[in-house]
């Protein structure tokens, strides 16, 4: 049996604390033999601010699938990178739509990254790169040379028009993954990774290395960039902080702030689950 809940906005709090009843589940969990991971997009150095090295969990899925580590020896097991050729013409065309954007490093240094600043305003984007500032390069004048890259992140406000439909088709051999900004809650943020990078094939693949029965499997979600996770798992749920639409498609449980992710695995453990 295993469990795979998203991180920010699902399993901890609104001021990225765990709660106590939410730790109680995942010892709890621990006991009895079940496999706990957590799945966010958070990059390894920005999941381990907030996960001490005793967090009760076993594998950390990061960067929405890039990479999973073993949590308790810390040791990296698996990493997606895409070419620097994909890379730069993923750059190209998000230069061409005049969208702000980030090229990560490779895994693990993926929390460093270039910026391109195409100059419409985005308070988004620059918080990002301030907060960030010690790992930001901006974006050279001439072609950057390229290492492994991990993935780009356009930002896009929350008031202009969404070129996510475009960039997913136009590159349809990667993986393109929209997920609501952590930082302000409403810019909408565009990840473009390798095509075998989500958090629900990473789920996937960790349950094959450990020969898990996938039948037995749930997953507790809150924002789109979690719904291949939640089409993976035989059971699947979302917080009641949400999006509508994920709501309106998945069984719900209280929000993140009153313990959901323990709701989601009372029920689940149920002898009827849902």
């Amino acid at each position: 049996m295993i469990v795979v809940s998203d991180l920010d906005g699902t399993l901890l709090d609104s001021d990225h604390r765990l709660s106590r009843e939410n730790r109680r589940t995942l010892v709890s969990l621990g006991e009895q033999g079940v496999v706990r991971v957590v799945a966010t997009g958070r990059s390894l150095y920005s999941a381990r601010r907030v996960l001490d090295d005793a967090f009760p969990i076993d594998y950390l899925v990061f960067s929405s699938g890039a990479g999973v580590v073993e949590w308790a020896s810390k040791d990296l097991i698996l990493a997606h990178h895409m070419t620097s050729r994909d890379a730069l013409s993923v750059a190209a065309f998000l230069m061409e739509r005049r969208l702000d954007f980030m090229l990560h490093h490779g895994i693990p240094d993926n929390h460093r990254f270039y910026f391109y600043r195409a100059g419409t305003g985005n308070p988004d984007f620059e918080e990002r790169c301030v907060r960030y500032g010690a790992f930001a390069q901006q974006w050279p004048e001439s072609t950057p040379q390229l290492g492994r890259v991990s993935q780009l992140l356009a930002v896009e406000p929350a008031d202009t028009a969404s070129q996510f439909d475009d960039i997913a088709g136009t590159f349809s051999n990667h993986k393109v993954i929209l997920t609501t900004s952590p930082l302000d809650h409403a810019s909408r943020w565009i990840e473009i990774f390798p095509a075998t990078v989500s958090k629900g094939i990473a789920s996937r693949w960790l349950c094959a290395r450990l020969g898990l029965d996938a039948a037995h499997t749930l997953a507790v979600g809150n924002d789109y960039n979690d719904i291949d996770l939640l089409e993976w798992a035989s059971c699947a749920c979302v917080v009641a902080n949400a999006p509508a639409a994920l709501r309106g498609s998945y069984r719900n449980v209280p929000g993140n702030n009153a313990d959901g992710f323990s709701r989601a695995v009372a029920d689940w453990l149920k002898p009827d689950p849902w």
